[in-house]
């Protein structure tokens, strides 16, 4: 045999293994891969699956196979329909319609007390930023939320035994808080002697013709103030608020 062809052949049959042996070893990985995925997809359904793609996890594999829709993004759709069912956004309730008025609060904030049919700020900012020894840079920031007996019994509690006192009919309840911001910072006006001119809407079920209704205010501590109505609206009532913390409910004679 020639030295130089067995020489060849050796080399032949040698490459012919490594081929073998190449292929061999992306078949078992293949496989692999394939037993992963497997493994994966009945180790929970595939809600459960996306579920924890949903929230941020990477799903082994996923990448490998080709769907005609990435599973990122049917993750993102099912984590977006789930916050959308879950996520309650509070109403603002900065307005009041009556009478042909259509008004908006002068003022910045989170109105969401749905207990009154709106609270206005009726004052504008650089009105009465003077009188509250604000800077050009400070602005107004008003938060309201409803005052409920489950929420702040105590609180109920005080209005009530004001109401009788005054012989008079508790209505709803609203916490208005009126402080400041700077720079998006959010700041207390508590102790500050300004006031905000402030329209209520009272409750078409608390109404009643030829009615007289006053405002109860009351700060921390128990200090409270009643508030005469100085509008001449039989749907609203309208005081001058104190700026800081305070609680507010209305009354009826």
């Amino acid at each position: 045999m020639n030295e130089g062809v067995g020489i060849k052949t050796q080399i032949d049959r040698f490459g012919k293994r490594i081929t073998l042996l190449v292929t061999a070893v992306a078949g078992a990985a293949m496989l692999m891969s394939s037993m992963s995925l497997t493994a994966k997809a009945t180790e929970g359904d595939t809600e459960g699956a996306l579920g924890s793609a949903a929230l941020g996890q990477a799903i082994p594999g996923a990448s490998e196979i080709d769907t005609g829709t990435s599973l990122e993004s049917v993750a993102k759709e099912e984590s977006t329909e789930q916050e959308e069912k879950t996520v309650h956004k509070p109403v603002q309730n900065n307005k009041l319609d009556f009478g042909g008025w259509n008004l908006t609060s002068t003022l910045d904030g989170h109105y969401y007390a749905q207990g009154v049919p709106g609270i206005v700020m009726l004052d504008y900012e650089f009105n009465i930023r003077s009188q509250a020894n604000m800077s050009p840079v400070e602005f107004f920031y008003v938060a309201t939320w409803d005052i409920t007996q489950d929420t702040a019994p105590l609180a109920v509690n005080t209005f009530r035994i004001v109401a009788q006192s005054q012989n008079a009919l508790l209505g709803p309840i609203v916490q208005i808080n009126i402080n400041k911001t700077i720079s998006g910072k959010w700041y207390s006006l508590e102790g500050n002697p300004a006031t905000v001119r402030t329209m209520i809407g009272i409750p078409e079920d608390f109404r009643a013709q030829g009615a007289n209704f006053a405002v109860v205010c009351v700060k921390a501590g128990g200090v409270f103030e009643i508030m005469p109505d100085t509008d001449s609206y039989d749907s609203t009532v309208t005081i001058n608020a104190k700026v800081g913390d305070a609680a507010y409910a209305l009354i009826r004679y």
